[in-house]
């Protein structure tokens, strides 16, 4: 069998996956939004109901009707991110800039939260061709996935570094981490250990990266927290940008 076949047999069982796990995460926000919208209509055809109490009951329901359609958004937004089409806008940048700017951002909240924040750059410029902006969501995902892993707070080190012509960003949180049986599970669209998760987080972040040519590792032990790997290759600044 050739690479290319082996590649194209590959896509379409990625493909039926996530088609699938699309499927069962659409059943409950439906199922959900069908019975409330049931129980609405009873309430607005019962003539015996006090005005009062038939409102009350109604914003209930819409209020539920509501919660799971913004929830079918979200799932929708991100099934999109990791399925449909990307169009890189890449530039030429410093990744070490990039990740400064992000820390900026995440760091008032984490120490909100109990999170100490450390960070160790590379003295060299790791200059990258990439759309800053994606790469900025991929390593919000990341950010985001180890502050949630942290609710009694802790220790978020992130650093970045080269190696040959490669530049890495390393994120470690001292959280709760992940059990060994849910390594391999983790990487799986719709898999996800938080109760409001789509479980898309971490597939667009591993499809942002993988656009830029680049690569994701993820090392986890139960109660000790979990250390995040970015790979991407360097390249020369262009004096177009």
């Amino acid at each position: 069998m050739s690479t290319s076949q082996i590649d194209y047999q590959r896509m379409i069982a990625e493909m039926s996956e996530l088609a699938g796990g699309l499927a069962h995460e659409l059943r409950n926000p439906l199922s959900t939004m069908m019975i409330n919208l049931k129980l609405l209509a009873e309430d607005l055809r019962d003539e015996n109901a006090h005005p009062d109490d038939m409102r009350r009951r109604a914003m209930l329901k819409v209020d539920s009707l509501r919660y799971e359609a913004e929830r079918l958004q979200r799932l929708f937004d991100e099934f999109l991110h990791v399925a449909g089409p990307y169009r890189l806008q890449s530039t030429s940048c410093n990744l070490n800039d990039v990740v400064a700017k992000l820390i900026s951002f995440v760091e008032p909240e984490a120490r909100e939260r109990g999170i100490d924040v450390k960070t160790n750059f590379s003295p060299n410029n790791l200059n990258c061709r990439i759309d800053a902006n994606l790469i900025r969501q991929a390593l919000v995902n990341i950010l985001s996935n180890a502050q949630d892993a942290m609710p009694e707070g802790g220790t978020l080190t992130i650093s970045t570094r080269q190696e040959d012509a490669i530049a890495v960003v390393r994120v470690a949180d001292t959280g709760v981490g992940i059990a060994e049986e849910d390594h391999e599970k983790i990487s799986r669209p719709f898999f996800s250990t938080k109760a409001q998760g789509t479980g898309l987080g971490l597939s667009i972040t591993r499809r942002i990266i993988h656009e830029h040519s680049g690569t994701l590792a993820l090392h986890s032990k139960l109660g000790e927290g979990t250390t995040v790997i970015v790979r991407l290759p360097m390249g020369p600044i262009s004096p177009m940008d």
